[in-house]
C-alpha cells in the first residue's frame, strides 16, 4: 500500500514495520496500518486543524466551531493526548485525555475519537464531542470564577493591620437617570461627598449609559454626615462593601503596600494569571506577596446549551490566602508616624527591638511620598557613623577615657574640615574619647583616622552593610572605597560616599544597646543570621560603647532626651552636609536607644540632628512608654 508523505490526519503504514508470529513453525506476518493520533492531539490542543484530515466539516469550520466552545474559557489552554487507536477494518476509535489547568487543579476528562478509512485515508469524524463528552451543537464552555478571601497582614502578638474594612463607595447610577440627569447629580453628590464637581461631572458623562460611575470611597466610620442621606440627588448610590485597608489611611503605605483592581500593565506581565476583576497587591509588600495573599479562586466550568439551562460540569471551590506575619508592632508604628506627621521635607523613623532585631515601626514622613526611605534611603549619616569609628578605636587600643586630639580645623589635601558652628569652644584640644562623641567632634575623628583604618569590619559588628533584611527589599549601608584622602576623611564622619538607610543606623545603635550584633528582621519565618565573618562584639567593647553612648545624653548634643522617662538612654546626634541647587543643606538623623527599644530618624533637610532630628525622637520614645 502506498505511504503519502502528508502531516494530515492520514494512514500510518506500518508496513514499514512488520508484526512477525511465530506459531507451529509457520511464520505468519502482518502489516498494520492506524490513524495517527499526533496530529489530531495537537490540533485539538491549539484549534488549528489545517493539519488534520476531517469528515463533517471542513478545517475551517471545525476552527471556528472550536473557538466559539472554547471562547468562554477565558484563554484556558489544554493539553491532549491521544491512545493508540483500535482499528476494525475501516472504523478507528481511540480515547482522548484532556487536562485543563484551571489554577485551582485540572479539569481532566476523556473523549472517544472516531475515524473511518476511505480511499487509503483516515479521516477524523468532527462533532463537539471531540472536545467535551457532552456537547452537541450550539453548546459552549463556560467559566465562572469565584474570588477567594484575601488574607491579612499581621503584626506582632498577631494583630490584623491589613484586613477587611468596611467601606462605603459613593456614585452615580446611570441605568436609573437620564444622561443630562446624572450629570446634574452628579454636581451635587460631588459637592456632597467633597470631590472635584468639574471632574466628576465630566466622567459621570462620558461614562456609559448602564454604568455606575464612583466619586469616592470612604470608610464606613468617616462618611460625612451630610452624605448620610442621598434620596434628593437622583440617580446617587452608596454602595456598602469592604476593602483590604489599614487601621488608618497611609498606615506604613510605602511598606505595607495597597490592594486595587488588577491593572492592564499587571496582566500584561502575567498572562493568563488574572482576571479583569479580579483585586491583586499593587505595591509594597502587598505586592510582592500577593500569589501567598490572595489565595487562588475557586473555579466552574459549565456546558450552556444555545436553549436552556447551563450544567456544571468541574467545581474547584477558593482556597483563601495565607496571612502574612511581620514583626511590626501596630501602637509603634502608629505614634512614629504621628511623630513624622507634620515634618515637610522626607523624613523617615525606624524602631528596632535589640534582643532579637525585630522591626517594629518603619514609618516615612508625609514628604516622603510613596518611596520607602525607612528602609531603602541611600543617604550619608553624618556623626551618627560616628558609631563605627568608636567601635574601631576601642579595638585598637583606645578607652573611653583615652585622649584624642580635637582640633579647630583639620586640613586634608587642601581641604579644611571643620567643627559644627555650634560646638563649644571648651570641647577643643586634648579631649576624652567620651567627649569627642558626646560633643561630635569632627576633627577628632579625622585625626584619628588613621588609628581608625578599615572602619568596614567594625562597622560590620555593628550590623552595618551586611545584609538586606530576608523577604523584603532594604538597603544595610554601604562604605565604599575612598577615591582619595579627602574622600576618606570625609568618610569617617559619614559623608563623602558613605550612605545609609534609617534602618542601618538603626542597626547600629540596636547592637551597643544589645551588646551584640543585630541584623533586623521584619518576618518571623524569615530570621536574619550574623555572617560567620562578622567579628562579634566582645563583653568589654559593649560595656565601653554604652559608657561612651551615654554621654551625648548626660552633656552633650543629645542631652535633649535625658528627661526621657524610663530606662537611661544612648543616642548620638548625625549632621550631614551637601549642595542642593547651589545652596548649603544638611540631613538630619538622630540614633537612640532604651530599653530594649532602639531607633533612628532621618530629616532630609533640617537645621541639625540635635535641633530637627532630636525633637521627634524624644517624642517618639516618649510616647513609647
Amino acid at each position: 500500500m502506498p505511504h503519502t508523505p502528508s502531516t494530515r490526519w492520514t494512514l500510518r503504514v506500518a508496513a514499514a514495520v512488520t508484526l512477525c508470529v511465530l506459531a507451529s513453525s509457520l511464520a505468519a506476518c502482518t502489516a498494520v496500518d492506524e490513524p495517527d493520533v499526533k496530529a489530531l492531539g495537537k490540533a485539538l490542543a491549539s484549534g488549528d486543524f489545517s493539519h488534520v484530515q476531517l469528515s463533517g466539516a471542513s478545517a475551517q469550520q471545525a476552527a471556528k466551531e472550536y473557538s466559539d466552545i472554547v471562547a468562554g474559557l477565558d484563554g484556558m489552554k489544554p493539553s491532549v493526548k491521544i491512545d493508540a487507536p483500535k482499528v476494525e477494518d475501516d472504523r478507528g476509535t481511540a480515547r482522548a485525555h484532556w487536562s485543563w489547568p484551571t489554577g485551582n487543579g485540572k479539569w481532566a476528562y476523556t473523549t472517544t475519537v472516531t475515524s473511518t478509512k476511505k480511499n487509503g485515508k483516515w479521516y477524523v469524524d468532527w462533532a463537539p464531542s471531540l472536545i467535551e463528552p457532552d456537547l452537541v451543537a450550539g453548546d459552549v464552555l463556560r467559566r465562572k470564577t469565584e474570588a477567594p478571601a484575601r488574607a491579612d497582614i499581621l503584626g506582632s502578638g498577631g494583630t490584623a493591620l491589613i484586613t477587611s474594612r468596611p467601606v462605603v463607595i459613593f456614585g452615580i447610577d446611570k441605568s436609573h437617570v437620564t444622561p443630562e440627569q446624572a450629570v446634574t447629580s452628579a454636581g451635587e453628590l460631588a459637592r456632597v461627598v467633597g470631590v472635584d464637581v468639574d471632574d466628576f461631572a465630566a466622567r459621570v458623562k462620558s461614562g456609559g449609559a448602564q454604568q455606575y460611575v464612583e466619586a469616592i470611597t470612604y470608610r464606613k466610620d468617616q462618611v460625612p454626615a451630610s452624605a448620610a442621606d442621598l434620596s434628593d440627588i437622583p440617580g446617587a448610590l452608596a454602595v456598602s462593601s469592604s476593602l483590604q485597608l489599614g487601621p488608618y489611611r497611609g498606615f506604613a503605605g510605602p511598606l505595607l503596600g495597597a490592594v486595587g483592581p488588577v491593572t492592564a500593565e499587571i496582566m500584561e506581565k502575567n498572562p493568563g494569571e488574572y482576571q479583569t476583576t479580579d483585586t491583586v497587591g499593587l505595591s509594597g509588600l502587598e505586592q510582592r506577596y500577593d500569589a501567598e495573599l490572595r489565595g487562588i479562586a475557586g473555579v466552574q466550568i459549565s456546558r450552556v446549551p444555545a436553549d436552556g439551562d447551563a450544567t456544571v460540569l468541574f467545581t474547584a471551590e477558593p482556597k483563601p490566602g495565607a496571612p502574612l506575619q511581620t514583626t511590626l508592632d501596630e501602637h509603634l508604628q502608629t505614634i512614629a508616624e504621628s511623630a513624622l506627621k507634620d515634618i515637610g521635607p522626607a523624613s523617615a523613623l525606624v524602631a528596632i527591638r535589640p534582643s532579637d532585631g525585630a522591626i517594629l515601626a518603619a514609618a516615612n514622613g508625609p514628604g516622603t511620598g510613596a518611596f520607602d526611605a525607612a528602609l531603602n534611603g541611600q543617604v550619608p549619616p553624618g556623626s551618627t557613623f560616628k558609631m563605627f569609628d568608636t567601635l574601631a578605636l576601642l579595638r585598637a587600643g583606645l578607652t573611653p577615657d583615652s585622649k584624642v586630639d580635637c582640633t579647630e580645623d583639620a586640613v586634608v589635601d587642601g581641604y579644611r574640615f571643620v567643627n559644627d558652628s555650634w560646638y563649644p569652644p571648651s570641647a577643643v584640644g586634648k579631649i576624652p574619647l567620651k567627649t569627642a562623641i558626646a560633643q561630635s567632634c569632627n576633627t577628632a575623628m579625622i585625626n584619628a583616622r588613621d588609628t581608625i583604618g578599615d572602619v568596614t569590619a567594625a562597622a560590620q559588628s555593628l550590623g552595618f552593610g551586611i545584609a538586606s533584611v530576608p523577604g523584603v527589599d532594604s538597603f544595610p549601608g554601604e562604605i565604599p572605597d575612598a577615591g582619595s584622602n579627602t574622600e576618606a576623611a570625609a568618610a569617617v564622619i559619614g559623608q563623602g560616599k558613605v550612605l545609609a538607610s534609617p534602618l542601618a543606623m538603626a542597626a547600629g545603635i540596636a547592637s551597643i544597646q544589645a551588646g551584640h550584633t543585630v541584623v533586623p528582621t521584619l518576618f518571623p519565618a524569615q530570621p536574619a543570621k550574623v555572617p560567620d565573618a562578622v567579628t562579634p562584639l566582645s563583653a568589654d567593647e559593649a560595656r565601653q560603647l554604652k559608657t561612651i553612648f551615654r554621654q551625648p545624653v548626660v552633656d552633650g548634643t543629645a542631652v535633649a532626651l535625658k528627661d526621657v522617662p524610663g530606662a537611661p538612654v544612648i543616642a548620638k546626634t548625625g549632621t550631614a552636609e551637601f549642595t542642593q541647587d547651589g545652596k548649603t543643606e544638611v540631613h538630619a538623623w538622630m540614633v537612640a536607644a532604651q530599653g530594649d527599644l532602639a531607633i533612628a530618624v532621618f530629616v532630609d533637610t533640617g537645621e541639625s540632628g540635635a535641633d530637627t532630628a532630636g525633637p521627634i525622637a524624644k517624642a517618639f520614645l516618649t510616647a513609647a512608654r
